[in-house]
Order: structure tokens, then C-alpha cells, then sequence
């Protein structure tokens, strides 16, 4: 009773720093100094210092800028919409063919991008106006793209998957492998929604008057350049994985092939200007800084949790309130998404995993299979108010209001909690690759 009293108060204290505005990353790292001095012996500060140079400096946080400068090579050279207008060009005769199409382009630019809210708003700048000037409701097209947008981080090189595997000392690359037929999964389940919706609704789209468009020609040429488009970043993205899977090169190694490859496709592209490097370099430095800011509070905050006993007191609370491990199972999935509609995921994972993790390992489950089941969990609070990071995406690169994207994606937010509740009761969805290395 005493542990638990410890931990509510922790977190009370938490929700009243971020109320005043205060950063997570920051609010967690006060959180935990203020912990040190307050219950333990403050000698233990010097330690801070050591513990987050050897995490800032490891192979593994090397790889997360590196993935984050190949897909803003990527973003900043307009290759997502030209990706977008390609496979449009190639998938007319598909019924709600722009939505679909929205799915399969954020799909495979999330196989080069690993950001949900980037692939939300580097697809959605062309694929809303696109939907939206062909007579798409305005609900449908805008809740489309946000759930579209997830795939960034439940299709390799995740984010949130590094994280997760950097908290739990998971390996990366089995990570990697176990999210491709979930995520693969969950963008068939995505396209299903759409073509079903469409055939019981059709009047969510009202086609505008078709015009006389040039012949056989245009559509040869159209094909050359659209070939131009997929193949490089479809290329990427299989010498990326390549090399990973095989174990040519480590997960760090195959980020920064990535990257080279990303400004090699772009410069061969003659999108390389100046404007280009400098959203990129400036970007890379601005997401992985604060990424990098959040781990260090992390680290801080899980210095004092282990170093009062915490975790290990919590564990023994959550294996003493049922002896069924699904029902704990339940419990942490439910925590998830309740501190998902207020906090980032990758911010949620920081604070929970410690106090959680060590007791879902006691009960019996596999940690890549968990990894795979809690990211589809953050993918829930991307796209569910009220800081949803995608909805809010959209809404400042496309100006759709707020309502009407909140509104448009709530049967997908269905989808995703349908997608955890199948690899949960088939672990084998996750489990499979990652058993074959």
C-alpha cells in the first residue's frame, strides 16, 4: 500500500508539472533529480552525467537521427507527393482509389521514414487537397491520411520501436522484423475499411465533371516517370532491410546507409537545393534533440525508480492483482491508452515501461511480441484528441478543422484496437520472423 501511495504521488506531481507547461522530458528529469535529493543520497548526482553520455554516445541513439535525416532528405524534396501521384496514376480503376492510395504511399514512405506525424503531413499536403478536389467528404479523406499516418511507426525503422527497445534492452532488429506482418496487417484491414465504406456509401465521394485528358502517349510517358518515383525509394527501402536482416550491417549501420542513400536519391533527382538542405539539417537537429532530451529525462527518472525499488515493488503489486497474466495483460494495455490521450507515446513508454516491464517478463511474455502489441497501442493516441500529434499535423499543413479530422478517423481508431486484440490472440503475427533468424 505504501509503494502504491509513492507511486500516485509521483505521477500527481508529474501531471501538476505538466500542467504548468512544463516539457515532459523536462518534468521527468526534475521529477527524478528532485527524487535523488529529496529520498536518496545526493552523491548520486555526479552519476547523471556518466549514464547520458554513454546513452548519448552508443551505437543504438546514433541510429535515430540517422533514420530522421533519410526521411527528411525525403519529406523536404517533395518525394513523398510525387510517390502520392505516382501510384494515383497507377491505381484509377480501384474503387475510392485516392484514399487507397493514400494508405499504400504512407505505407511505403513509412518504410523510409519511421515518424508518424511526418508521414502524416508529407503524404497529407498532397493527398487531402488531391481527395478533396476529386469530391471527397472532407471527414473521410482527412481521418484517412491521419490513420494512414500510424504506419510510420508500426512499419520499420520504427521510433517508437528503438525506444522501446532501448528502454527494455529488446534487440532492435528482431523488433523490426516482428512489426512487418502487423503493420502490413493493419494497412490491408486500413484499405478493407475503405473499399467496404465506399461500396455501402458511395455518396461520400461526388466525382466533378470528367474532362478530355491526352491519350496512350501521355500515359507512356506518364509510366517512365512514375517508375522514376518507386524505384528508388522502393529500392531503399529493400537494401535497407537487406542488409539488416542478413546481418550484413547493424540496425545503426543500415540507418546510416539510409541516409546516404536518401541524399544519393535526391541529388541523382536534382532535388537537392538549398532550401532542401536546410529544412533537413534543421529538422534532423530539432526532432532528434528533442527525442534525445526525452530519453535523458528517462534515464534520470529511471535512475531514481530503480534505485528506490520501484519497479520491483510494482511488479510484485501487478502479479499480486490476478494470477491471470492476461488480465495484467489488460490492465497495462488499458494504462497505455488512457495516459496515451493526454501524453506522447514515446513519452508514456519512458514513464511506464520501468514500473511494468520486469512484471510482464515474470509473467511469461515475450518482449518483442509486447513490443509489437504496445506500439499499436501508441498508434491509438496519435490519432485520438486531445493531443492527438497527427490530427494536429494535418490540421496545420492542410487546414482541415479539427472536428471534421477527429471525426473522420474514429473507425479507424477501431481498426487499430481490432489489430490489437488479433496479434494478441495470434502472437504468432509478430513472432514469426523474428524466430526464423
Amino acid at each position: 500500500m505504501e509503494t502504491l501511495l509513492i507511486v500516485l504521488g509521483i505521477f500527481a506531481v508529474l501531471i501538476v508539472i505538466l500542467m504548468l507547461g512544463t516539457p515532459i522530458s523536462l518534468g521527468i528529469g526534475f521529477l527524478g533529480v528532485a527524487g535523488i535529493l529529496l529520498f536518496l543520497d545526493p552523491r548520486i548526482l555526479p552519476q547523471l552525467g556518466t549514464i547520458t553520455f554513454n546513452q548519448a554516445t552508443s551505437p543504438t541513439v546514433i541510429m535515430i537521427p540517422m533514420f530522421i535525416l533519410m526521411a527528411e532528405f525525403l519529406a523536404n524534396s517533395n518525394v513523398a507527393g510525387d510517390l502520392f501521384e505516382a501510384l494515383n496514376r497507377r491505381m484509377k480503376k480501384l474503387p475510392a482509389n485516392l484514399a487507397i492510395v493514400s494508405v499504400v504511399a504512407s505505407a511505403i514512405f513509412s518504410a523510409v521514414c519511421g515518424s508518424a506525424p511526418a508521414t502524416a503531413a508529407s503524404i497529407g499536403r498532397i493527398s487531402i487537397p488531391t481527395m478533396l478536389k476529386n469530391g471527397y467528404c472532407q471527414k473521410f479523406a482527412a481521418g484517412t491520411q491521419a490513420a494512414a499516418g500510424n504506419l510510420g511507426i508500426l512499419l520499420p525503422p520504427s521510433i517508437n520501436l528503438i525506444i522501446f527497445g532501448m528502454i527494455t534492452e529488446t534487440s532492435i532488429v528482431r523488433l523490426f522484423m516482428a512489426v512487418v506482418f502487423p503493420g502490413l496487417m493493419i494497412t490491408g484491414m486500413m484499405i478493407a475499411y475503405i473499399i467496404i465504406r465506399y461500396k455501402l456509401d458511395p455518396k461520400m465521394i461526388t466525382p466533378p465533371p470528367v474532362t478530355a485528358t491526352g491519350p496512350q502517349e501521355t500515359e507512356k510517358i506518364s509510366l517512365g516517370r512514375d517508375l522514376l518515383t518507386v524505384v528508388p525509394i522502393v529500392t531503399l527501402v529493400v537494401v535497407i532491410f537487406t542488409v539488416l536482416y542478413t546481418g550484413i550491417a547493424t540496425a545503426t549501420e543500415s540507418a546510416a546507409i539510409g541516409a546516404i542513400g536518401a541524399g544519393i536519391i535526391v541529388a541523382i533527382q536534382r532535388r537537392m537545393t538549398k532550401t532542401c538542405i536546410q529544412k533537413t539539417l534543421l529538422n534532423t537537429a530539432s526532432i532528434s534533440c528533442m527525442i534525445l532530451f526525452l530519453m535523458f529525462g528517462g534515464l534520470v527518472f529511471a535512475l531514481f525508480l530503480t534505485l528506490m525499488g520501484l519497479p520491483q515493488e510494482i511488479s510484485s503489486f501487478i502479479l499480486g492483482v490476478s494470477p491471470n497474466p492476461w488480465v495484467v495483460f489488460i490492465i497495462v494495455n488499458v494504462i497505455f491508452l488512457i495516459l496515451g490521450l493526454f501524453l506522447e507515446p514515446m513519452s508514456v513508454m519512458i514513464i511506464v515501461l520501468p514500473f511494468v516491464f520486469p512484471s510482464m517478463l515474470n509473467m511469461g511474455f515475450d518482449p518483442v511480441w509486447l513490443g509489437v502489441v504496445l506500439t499499436i497501442n501508441c498508434a491509438v493516441s496519435k490519432i485520438t484528441p486531445p493531443v492527438g500529434m497527427n490530427l494536429f499535423v494535418l490540421k496545420a499543413s492542410t487546414g482541415v478543422p479539427i472536428g471534421d479530422i477527429v471525426r473522420g478517423v474514429m473507425p479507424y481508431v477501431l481498426i487499430f484496437l481490432l489489430a490489437i486484440v488479433i496479434v494478441s490472440l495470434f502472437p504468432g503475427l509478430a513472432t514469426f520472423l523474428p524466430s526464423t533468424m
